[in-house]
């Protein structure tokens, strides 16, 4: 069977008209291959049936029961249905039926159901709030099995899907042509394309169906990986031979630097000079530790590109970052007489319309922005080289919009998120890699401190930080997992936290500042902060990137143990950003795991960023690494990367050695895959 026929409408399928299909689609589910690839969110294992007494003692399993008598709990006005259950040893349960008191008219008295859930003893009773229910009798075929559990919209049961999958199964799978290479299968010891997607959903056993699992987690990465290398390829386009050039206004910066290049920096810079002047259009992810002077050396390979003639950009996530790199800019090219631009979604129209006049005349050289730097209006004369900084805050589409804005432009992405090799050059196919390691000479490492939440140790913080703050002239940052309050009492929020820091530090002034705080009000209370006007700020993870007080010099993070290691570090890298000492206090929430406090012991002895990372990675897995860069990618349906990380190498590797034997997959071997990724491109163009 031609991979193409799995992409027929569900309606086309035995037992599956209009109706059900439009049902389907609710649930994401069009094609055949999308309902193949609707994967079980779980599993009810009949094999191994327990009693309610083992399911209480194991916290969960799968008993059948008999419905004894329901009622309704509570006053008159919120009543919740409580059902009485019996297993076959005659012990009784009870379910908690929680916002589903309409289950009264299918738990009827003395039928009988699979009930698969968690399970408690509570008031000496055993109890399940949480729980799924399948009736006995018509459907024995799923009993003693191991059945798959799908997510649900009204109109559809588990038993629709399970038919449905069954049959489109056993008419689509023994015809299923194979997606990867024989050599690729054998190799790596995987399951068949067919087997996998039969496993999956009805697996024999839990081997059977961790087999599966393991063959199309490796053929999500397999493909995503021939991605990465088909973009890279395509973005390898000549460019116009750039004249040589005496390197004149990186050398007027460099000479009136207050400090010298660090050489970690200066081997970078000559790594982006070697690439501007090749023949080739490149793509570079900058990755250094926070502090180590990236921004410096974006600047610097920016200025090269001006004096070839070209127009450069730097873009990046917040207008407030966006203003600081303006700024920063301007200082230190205030000397070249170049015409820079800020370029945001909150200006007048009349400011906008000068400097979209001036990028389009080519009168501005150099433009500092948001998004806005490549909205449909905007025209550029001669964009020759494009940095974006945080780029794990840009999808990869938004990457390629602003390319789209000149011919042959070279693109440096910036991130401040040290990321582990292994993982970057596997998440990252499509760049280069340059890594700074390093940081900037006279800066002393910040002290870090786990403080305990109780009353005496908390009251002498606040003493110790008053007192610094009046012997330095520094500035101190309070940092908050939440805006306001969710519910969960155990941790803190910004609004109600705030109220008492402004009691507190009423002699060093207290403002809050936010994600939901208006652009120029944020502007305003940083700008406050950072002349001293206030002494103590009270923020979210919003001071993660953007915020550079070179007096701020103590750090307080609430909830430590809500953050990620990443997370953590960069919040670290906001103070300590002259040469006074900077401090970190930590202050875990009052349910902290042993887990939580390892990661925050982590943190206190280690102050290199890649080394905290590959542990962060270890404990936590990626997500601080990557952001939104997989929205550009096919979509990672089982994958998961901390525990996946082999396979991610594995199928990496694999793809490398078909890039490189058969770059075109012309030989008869390759084929069906070559089909299979043409498709999936097609589907993600598509579905942009």
């Amino acid at each position: 069977m031609l991979l193409s026929a799995l992409s027929h409408p569900v309606s086309n399928l035995k037992n599956c008209g209009p109706k059900r299909a439009s049902l389907l689609k609710r649930l994401g589910v069009s094609t055949v291959k999308d309902l193949l690839l609707f994967f079980p969110r779980a599993y009810s294992d009949r094999t191994a049936l327990v009693s309610l007494r083992e399911a209480a003692r194991n916290g969960s399993g799968t008993v059948r029961v008999k419905i004894i008598d329901h009622r309704l709990i509570g006053n008159r006005y919120k009543k919740f249905l409580k059902v009485l259950v019996q297993d076959s040893e005659g012990t009784f349960g009870a379910l908690l039926c929680f916002h589903r008191n309409f289950l009264k008219n299918t738990l009827k008295q003395g039928q009988s159901f699979f009930i698969t859930g968690k399970f408690t003893k509570n008031y000496n009773e055993i109890q399940s709030s949480s729980f799924e229910i399948e009736a006995i009798g018509e459907n024995e075929e799923f009993t003693g099995k191991i059945m798959p559990v799908y997510p649900l919209t009204e109109g559809l049961n588990q038993n629709i899907l399970r038919r449905l999958l069954q049959d489109t199964i056993k008419d689509y799978i023994p015809r299923l042509e194979e997606e990867l290479p024989d050599w690729c299968i054998k190799h790596y010891h995987l399951y068949g394309g067919a087997k996998a997607i039969q496993a999956i959903h009805f697996p024999v056993s839990a081997a059977d169906y961790m087999e599966a699992r393991r063959r199309l987690i490796f053929e999500e990465f397999f493909f995503q990986k021939l991605f990465l290398i088909d973009r890279k390829n395509q973005s390898r386009q000549t460019k116009s031979k750039r004249p040589q050039i005496p390197h004149s206004y990186q050398k007027a910066v460099i000479e009136h630097l207050p400090f010298e290049l660090m050489d970690y920096q200066k081997a970078a810079l000559e790594e982006l000079r070697k690439n501007m002047f090749s023949e080739n259009v490149f793509s570079i992810l900058l990755q250094g530790d926070v502090g180590s002077g990236k921004t410096l050396v974006a600047l610097l390979a920016m200025l090269d590109a001006v004096e070839c003639g070209y127009q450069a950009v730097l873009l990046v996530p917040t207008e407030v970052l966006a203003t600081q790199h303006y700024r920063t800019i301007r200082n230190f090219t205030r000397d070249l007489w170049l015409d820079t631009a800020l370029l945001t979604g909150n200006m007048s129209k009349k400011e906008r319309d000068n400097i979209l006049s001036g990028l389009k005349s080519g009168e501005i050289k150099i433009a500092v922005g948001t998004h806005a730097l490549f909205s449909a209006d905007v025209e550029y004369r001669n964009l020759g080289f494009a940095v974006i900084d945080e780029q794990h805050r840009f999808g990869v589409e938004q990457r390629y919009q602003l390319l789209s804005k000149g011919n042959g432009v070279d693109l440096l992405l910036m991130t401040a998120t040290p990321i582990p090799q292994s993982l970057a050059q596997s998440l990252y196919g499509d760049l280069d890699l340059v890594t700074m390691h390093g940081k900037i000479t006279g800066r002393l490492p910040v002290r870090t401190w786990v403080v305990e939440d109780n009353e005496e140790r908390i009251t002498s913080m606040h003493a110790w930080i008053k007192k610094t703050l009046a012997e330095d002239n520094g500035r101190a940052i309070f940092v908050y997992p939440l805006i306001e309050d969710t519910g969960k009492s155990d941790v803190k929020n910004l609004q109600d936290e705030s109220a008492k820091l402004s009691d507190i530090y009423k002699d060093e002034g207290c403002v809050s500042i936010h994600s939901g705080t208006p652009a120029p009000e944020k502007e305003q209370i940083i700008q406050d902060f950072r002349n001293g006007k206030i002494r103590v700020l009270a923020a979210t993870t919003v001071v993660e990137v953007g915020l550079d007080v070179p007096d701020a010099n103590i750090i307080v993070v609430e909830n430590a143990d809500h953050f990620g290691l990443s997370t953590l570090h960069q919040l670290r890298g906001r103070v300590g950003r002259n040469s006074k000492q900077g401090y970190m206090i930590l202050i875990p929430g009052g349910k902290v795991t042993e887990q939580g406090m390892q990661r925050l012991g982590i943190l206190r002895n280690e102050h290199d960023g890649f080394r905290i990372a590959e542990q962060d990675l270890q404990m936590r897995g990626p997500g601080d690494f990557i952001g939104n860069r997989q929205s550009g990618m096919f979509n990672i349906k089982l994958a998961d990367i901390k525990h996946d990380m082999q396979l991610l190498l594995d199928s990496g590797k694999a793809a490398e050695h078909l890039a490189a034997e058969d770059p075109a997959m012309e030989q008869t071997q390759h084929i069906i895959t070559r089909e299979s990724f043409h498709l999936r491109i097609k589907n993600y163009i598509d579905n942009i």
